[in-house]
Parts: structure tokens; sequence; C-alpha cells
């Protein structure tokens, strides 16, 4: 039993690590076709397929992304409000969600949000094209599918994702401010000098270059399951889930690398 476990996890490895190198390989594929083939006169990618991406991947996911990033500042506020309390600290709350949503919690949770919206909706997509034999008729037209269906998702994805992360921390710092000023007490105007005092431009800043980080992941790794469908049907549904949960374990992975990096470059406190 033991040795089937230790296999599957073997083999459950070498597949997240053979999936997260074709996406690097699709990375400079998708390099190549969105910046260095229209510096050389080869043709710039459609803008049309960039905002309609764009208005898919960002404007759609407003809703999702704001509601949960807002009960998870709620949520975090309510957390740390038992234990501040027995410190009488109570007030401290406005820092702690202050801190905690702008550094971590606002692009993690809209990346893995968007890795089940947007990067499974992605894989079924592309997938649904391979299996009927789209992608071959773009090839089959010299109509590179690279830069016809990666370059634009992730184009529209790195401008979103960021943004979509801004309005994420908003949600987030209004969930604590509801808790912390209709629950625990603490005065509206005291809740946002407390807030202001631990936000910074440099934290902010940090978000954003994670956010782009895994929109990147996101993107890459549903394409190339979509673009590798074999299978039919069920092949898509296959590369669909595989796609959510490898780009949620690359995500994390990710976020630690960023973090970690982040420590010791920056002489911030985590």
């Amino acid at each position: 039993m033991l040795r089937v476990s230790l296999a599957r996890v073997g083999a459950s490895g070498r597949s997240f690590l053979r999936i997260l190198g074709g996406s690097s390989l699709l990375l400079v594929d998708a390099f190549y076709w969105g910046v260095v083939a229209p510096l050389r006169g080869r043709g710039r990618p459609r803008r049309e397929l960039i905002y309609a991406q764009m208005v898919s991947v960002g404007v759609r996911s407003i809703p999702i992304i704001v509601l949960v990033n807002f009960f998870v500042g709620m949520i975090l506020a309510i957390s740390m409000a038992s234990l501040l309390q027995q410190l009488g600290m109570v007030s401290k709350v406005a820092n702690v969600v202050g801190v905690a949503v702008t550094r971590e919690l606002a692009p993690l949770m809209t990346a893995i949000i968007s890795s089940g919206f947007v990067g499974a909706a992605m894989a079924a997509e592309l997938g649904t094209m391979t299996v009927s034999e789209e992608v071959l008729a773009l090839e089959a037209s010299a109509v590179n599918p690279i830069r016809f269906l990666v370059v634009p998702r992730l184009m529209a994805v790195i401008v979103m994702l960021p943004a979509l992360t801004v309005l994420a921390n908003y949600s987030g710092l209004f969930g604590g401010y509801i808790v912390g000023v209709k629950l625990l007490g603490i005065g509206p105007d005291r809740y946002l000098k407390l807030t202001q005092q631990v936000i910074n431009p440099v934290d902010i800043g940090r978000g954003l270059i994670k956010a782009v980080a895994f929109g990147t992941i996101i993107t890459l790794v549903a394409c190339y399951q979509g673009l590798s469908v074999k299978g039919g049907a069920e092949g898509v549904g296959r590369a669909t889930t595989r796609s959510v949960v490898i780009s949620i374990v690359a995500i994390i992975i990710a976020n630690l690398f960023f973090t970690t990096l982040f420590y010791y470059t920056m002489k911030v406190p985590i």
C-alpha cells in the first residue's frame, strides 16, 4: 500500500513538473510573438482580441472578486479580534487587516479565484478548439496559434489581474472596517488612521508584482492544458480540472518565493 501511494505521489510530481516545463516553453513562444516579432515587423497581436479578453477576464470577474475579498477581510478581523481583546489591543485589528490584505490575501485570493473562474474557462475553450481541430485549421491557414490564441489572453490577464487586485485591496479593507467599526466598537476615524499607518506603497507594489506573476502562471498553465488536450470531450474535462489544480499549487509556491524574496531584498517584515 505504501509503495503504491509513493508511486502515485511520484507520478503526480512528474506530471506537475512536465506541465510547468511545457508552460515555461509556452512563455518563451508567447514572448517572441508578443514582443520580439512585432519589433521585427512580423505583425502585432490584434487589439480587438486583447480587449475582448480583458472584458472576459477582468470586467466579468469584478463581482466575485470584490465579494470574496470583502468576506475575507471580515473573517480576518473577526478571527483576530478575540486574541487582540485578550491582550487589550483590539484596535490593532485595523493594523492586522491592513497588512495582511495588501501584502498577501488580496493578490493570493484574487489569483486563486481567477484560476477557477478564468483559467478553467481558458482551458475549456482552447481544449474544445483543439479537439474540434480549429487549432489545426489555424496552423493550416499559416496563422500561428500562439500569436492568435495565447498572446491576447496573456496580455489581458497581465493587465487585468493587477487591476482586480487593487479592487480586492479596497474590498478586503472595507470588510475589516465594517467589523472593526460595527462589531468591535472602534471609531471610524481611529480605524482609518490605524489602517493608514501600516499601509504603504511598497506593500501595494509587492502585491501588484505578485498579481502579474500569478496571472502569467494561470494563463500559461490553462493555455498549455487546452492546447495539449487529447481524448475528445472527456479530455477537455480532465484538462480543465488539471489546469485549476496545478495553477493553485503553482500560485502558492510562487507566493512563497516572492514573499521570501521581498523579505530579504526589501528588508521589511513579512
